[in-house]
């Protein structure tokens, strides 16, 4: 059995990321988690997505000379990292059901000899007794188990296959566990805790403020409108890698064939593919030839692509949990992106649609079930709520999420709602005879209607369900028939969005009045509301032209255009031989720096943040030779 105790006297942590990882500092929280693995505490990390959990273990790994097991959802996520480590040096492999029986058992043997220092597994592995002995001969030094928060019911992402780790790591031995997610509430952070049988663990929690994201939402009254908004985004976002997130299989195809009639490198995924062709599409992705991405969420947990500049949610997604973690996969490279959530309310019926399947094949009387399907409908509601807020965007992820820290520093002032137009008082008196009209509507109904029957009778409709209902004898019977159906929809749209009239309920949500709308009812306030546009009062498109906020951090520099090409370039053909994604080459950044800098040697190169030892050695020589050449052309 190996020794996985740590090394003494404890080590240079910073000297080590440096020489290693070729990073110059720890993001925050980052020293923190790694300090307490290499002291054998149990630990969960709860940090945002591209705030760097895998290298609070994967550093950590370097320094001790045992075996780090992590457990990971996905094939692809294992590649990744296995192919990053890798380029840096470091032995790494994964064990999977996608190897071949060759391949697999070449691993075992690297264990087995003590030559690996990570070894990635997917959690149905667990299922395999033999395996687990074979494994708990070498020893595990740690324990990680990444997207810790699948390990809940109470999560939005439960997976039955994590409910055995917490006996997988008694089976170990139970070794010191490190837990990591991106997104987990006070709750599912005890769920974790009591799951995975911690012990005095200590909970690291960095900030979810992410400030070079603008979150948007848009209120959408169908398809058309939606398809609308999103090619506008996509015209505004020429650089960079897209995805375009849905709730079905069949949507995102449709999509996908939509956006591909117009655009290049369209392309999809969702789970019904065939798995060589989503490795494929995961591998076209990361390698830019799909520059579109349209999926379910079965893409994108723990994709490390940095230049992702616009993620849309077509569909609403289950919880606010789901939301975060999806859109966070813009810009981790610190870059200015966009987030937007294309709000249509029908859509809510789709997540009901799922939750409702939770119960198939299983007693009615199925408590776990039930509570589920409960938890799960609460997820959605705060889904929804989000989705008609008139607060900061990212205020209500950090109200969500329990971070304290961050609340204080108060609004991001460049999300939708903090950079929309001010407020106005209506000074159209047609216009306020209009509102009012729906609100009087709505008061009169008493939450017992939708916003379709709302807009039937002030458009004056004649259909079977009115007339059954007798509503074509309420007084404001196709009062609004002048401004036709879209019209009145436009209307209490925007009434929503101001906050004046609320929807309650899910799958067959109703419209009920405020307290600030009945106040403009009795005339005791003014009907103060979002500025329209010059449009003919057409809904505002997401500010897709607008600069970052200054508190957006930006790329460094300004390299010379040429050069930075041909570094790429070279990039591309060296990633191209490995097999790997150029961004595990280099990041655009570390590019970047080259091109700023120009070195002129080896250890002038080395100097340059995000070169490490491995790289030097690996890349150094083409890298100088691309540079030379360029100072060649400029003499």
């Amino acid at each position: 059995m190996l020794d996985s105790r740590p090394e003494y006297p404890p080590p240079d942590l910073l000297h080590q990321l440096r020489h290693r990882f070729g990073f110059e500092s720890f993001r925050h929280g980052q020293r923190e988690v790694m300090e307490a693995v290499l002291a054998r505490r149990d630990v969960l990390a709860v940090m945002p997505t591209g705030q760097g959990k895998s290298l609070c273990f994967q550093l950590p790994a370097t320094l001790t000379s045992g075996l780090t097991v992590v457990i990971s959802p996905l094939i692809a996520l294992m590649k990744d990292q296995v192919d990053a480590l890798r380029t840096r040096g470091i032995t790494a492999s994964a064990y999977h059901s996608g190897q071949s029986q060759q391949e697999r058992d070449r691993v075992l043997q690297d264990m087995r000899l003590g030559k690996l220092r990570l070894l990635y597994l997917a959690p149905e592995r667990m299922q395999h007794d033999w395996f687990i002995r074979q494994v708990r001969l070498v020893g595990p030094s740690l324990l990680v188990v990444d997207e810790a928060h699948c390990i809940s019911h109470w999560g939005h992402d439960f997976r039955p296959d994590y409910l055995r780790l917490g006996e997988l790591r008694r089976q170990l031995d139970s070794p010191p566990c490190l837990a990591l997610t991106a997104t987990a509430t006070a709750r599912v952070q005890q769920d974790i805790h009591d799951k995975l049988e911690f012990r005095k663990p200590l909970t690291v929690i960095t900030g979810f403020r992410r400030p070079n994201l603008r979150f948007a939402v848009e209120i959408c009254s169908g398809k058309t409108e939606k398809l609308r908004i999103l090619e506008s985004l996509l015209k505004e976002t020429p650089t960079g890698s897209k995805i375009v997130y849905c709730s079905t299989r069949r949507h995102v195809e449709e999509l996908a064939q939509s956006l591909g009639k117009r655009h290049s490198g369209v392309g999809y995924y969702h789970a019904g593919l065939a798995d060589d062709l989503r490795v494929s599409i995961h591998e076209r992705f990361v390698n830019d030839d799909i520059r579109i991405l349209v999926a379910t969420n079965a893409f994108g947990m723990g994709i490390d692509k940095p230049d992702v500049r616009l993620v849309v949610h077509h569909d609403v997604p289950g919880s606010l949990e789901a939301y975060y973690q999806e859109a966070g996969r813009a810009g981790r490279d610190g870059g200015h992106a966009q987030c937007v959530l294309l709000f249509q309310q029908s859509d809510v019926a789709t997540q009901e649609f799922f939750i409702q399947k939770l119960g198939e094949g299983v007693s009615p009387s199925g408590t776990a079930v039930s509570e589920r399907q409960d938890a799960s409908r609460e997820l959605l509601r705060r889904m929804v709520s989000y989705a008609y807020s008139q607060t900061c965007r990212q205020l209500t992820f950090l109200n969500y999420f329990g971070d304290v820290e961050e609340t204080t520093l108060g609004p991001c002032g460049h999300c939708d709602l903090c950079s929309s137009p001010p407020v106005v008082t209506e000074a159209d008196h047609e216009l306020l005879h209009q509102a009012r009209t729906v609100l009087a509507t709505v008061e009169r109904f008493q939450g017992r209607f939708g916003a379709t029957r709302v807009t039937d009778v002030l458009y004056g409709s004649t259909g079977k369900a009115v007339l059954d209902l007798r509503l074509h004898t309420a007084e404001s019977f196709g009062r609004l028939r002048a401004i036709g159906r879209t019209g009145i929809a436009r209307l209490i749209r925007r009434l929503a969005s101001s906050g004046h009239i609320v929807f309650d309920g899910l799958e067959f949500p109703v419209v009920t009045l405020s307290a600030k709308g009945m106040a403009v009812l009795k005339g005791t306030d003014p009907l103060v509301w979002e500025q329209a546009d010059g449009n003919g009062g057409e809904d505002k498109l997401p500010k897709a032209t607008e600069k970052p906020s200054r508190s957006a951090p930006l790329h460094d520099g300004h390299p010379d255009r040429d050069l930075f090409d041909r570094l790429r370039a070279l990039r591309a053909r060296m990633a191209s031989e490995e097999g790997v994604a150029p961004f595990m080459v280099f990041h655009d950044k570390t590019l970047r720096n080259i091109a700023n800098r120009r070195p002129s040697s080896i250890s002038s190169l080395e100097e340059v943040p995000g070169i490490g030892p491995a790289k030097l050695e690996r890349y150094g020589r083409q890298v100088l030779q691309v540079v030379n050449e360029e100072e060649g052309r400029a003499s």
